[in-house]
């Protein structure tokens, strides 16, 4: 699937028209339909206001939610919180050991959003041959 047909599937999930996600977003409907048919791809300023409209853009940009439903964050925070001898007894109710849960957990993205920038950290392997890192970004001095 696409970028555009997710982003299409979030906006549909929001309950958004078209016209009304470009509004919110500060652009023209048809912006937003090309977007929606990848004729464009949306930049950074237009993937931040849609964060903020409730666009799990995580999920825009690879496929995967970020996100979860109400009810897995309500049992994990539940699992978080439980003493020690009742996380293992739920995790036993559901034929998992607790030392088995961590070793086969897949890769985890955790964004933090600090002082110092946004940091990534994730336990996935990440192919960084064709990084570019640039820093700073100022005008070059007139001679």
């Amino acid at each position: 699937m696409s970028v555009g047909k997710r982003l299409k599937e979030e906006r549909k999930r929001l309950g958004l028209t078209q016209e009304e996600m470009a509004v919110q977003l500060g652009l023209t409907r048809y912006a937003q339909l090309n977007f929606e048919k990848d004729v464009n791809l949306p930049g950074g300023a237009y993937l931040l206001a849609a964060l903020d409209c409730g666009v799990d853009v995580m999920y825009v940009l690879s496929g995967h939610r970020a996100q979860l439903d109400p009810a897995d964050l309500r049992l994990l925070s539940l699992i978080k919180s439980a003493p020690p001898i009742a996380r293992t007894a739920a995790l036993a109710a559901l034929g998992v050991s607790a030392d088995k849960a961590i070793s086969s957990a897949g890769p985890t993205v955790v964004l933090n959003d600090s002082d110092v920038g946004q940091t990534i950290s994730t336990t996935a392997l990440i192919d960084q041959s064709n990084m570019q890192i640039t820093v700073g970004g100022r005008k070059k001095k007139r001679s």
